[in-house]
């Protein structure tokens, strides 16, 4: 039995950071070979600029790609949800990631709000966040892919970052009131800025779409650092709750593949 076929929590990984000395198709067969059948990746179009033989290689892995990043027009985290003025950039940025989507088969995709903005009023940022979610609400749910809305950290990774509380994510995603926009709870940001994370999902789990998972500190594997995973997703497991968690970190192992084998175990029964 293979970790994605035990129940309706599925294991995946953010192949950017693993395997990185292999080409694409190879990184795929490591991570067949490892027993997960979820991909995803931050830069899709740069790793592999034609969504189609994306698509492709994909299939021949016995793979499903499940996200990208709808990064910013710069390629950074900076999106342009906190700052009007930049929201023209922003949407038309988001129109090439759904397009790009749609030509490899992806359903979904990982949105950031941006920094906060240098003497912008907080209540009007929030709203100019919001505005930008339900517009680029609008672009998704026509293209059928669904948004997952991420909270990072700002005090080891992303200085300046405006959302960085999984509560406050999930109002926002209440408030948009799309099936299209979801929560990305990713596990090692919000270790590090809200503490306990079985209290943090349980009061966002209604808006949860997708997690991520590495070790704390560090940014590990999960089976590193100061975190036990296996409580965690026991307790998803008698909520019921259905999708993927991706594994997002830099392996402290040599082998890429014994680093992928012992992640897998350390969420695991």
């Amino acid at each position: 039995m293979t970790p994605d076929t035990r129940d309706g929590l599925q294991f995946g990984l953010v192949l950017d950071t693993v395997f990185r000395d292999k080409p694409l198709h190879e990184r795929m067969a490591r991570v067949a070979d490892a027993g997960l059948r979820n991909i995803e990746l931050w830069l899709a179009e740069k790793l592999c600029p034609d969504p189609a033989d994306l698509a492709r290689q994909a299939e021949r892995a016995g793979l499903r790609v499940n996200s990208l990043v709808m990064c910013s027009p710069d390629g950074s985290v900076g999106g342009g949800l906190t700052d009007p003025a930049r929201r023209p950039l922003w949407l038309a940025r988001l129109r090439d990631c759904l397009d790009y989507a749609g030509g490899a088969g992806i359903r979904a995709g990982i949105v950031c709000t941006g920094n906060v903005v240098a003497g912008a009023d907080p209540a009007a940022t929030r709203r100019s966040v919001l505005e930008g979610l339900k517009a680029s609400a609008e672009l998704a749910e026509a293209a059928g892919v669904t948004l997952l809305l991420e909270a990072l950290n700002t005090e080891v990774d992303h200085p300046g970052y405006w959302l960085t509380s999984a509560d406050e994510g999930a109002a926002l995603c209440r408030e948009v009131g799309s099936p299209r926009v979801r929560l990305l709870f990713d596990c090692y940001h919000m270790r590090i800025m809200g503490g306990d994370v079985i209290p943090q999902i349980d009061r966002t789990i209604d808006t949860i779409g997708h997690f991520h998972v590495a070790g704390v500190p560090g940014r590990h594997e999960p089976f590193t650092g100061e975190m036990d995973y296996r409580p965690v997703f026991d307790h998803l497991r008698n909520c019921n709750w259905r999708g993927v968690a991706a594994f997002e970190y830099g392996p402290s192992l040599d082998d890429h593949g014994e680093s992928l084998r012992r992640s897998i175990a350390a969420c695991t029964p």
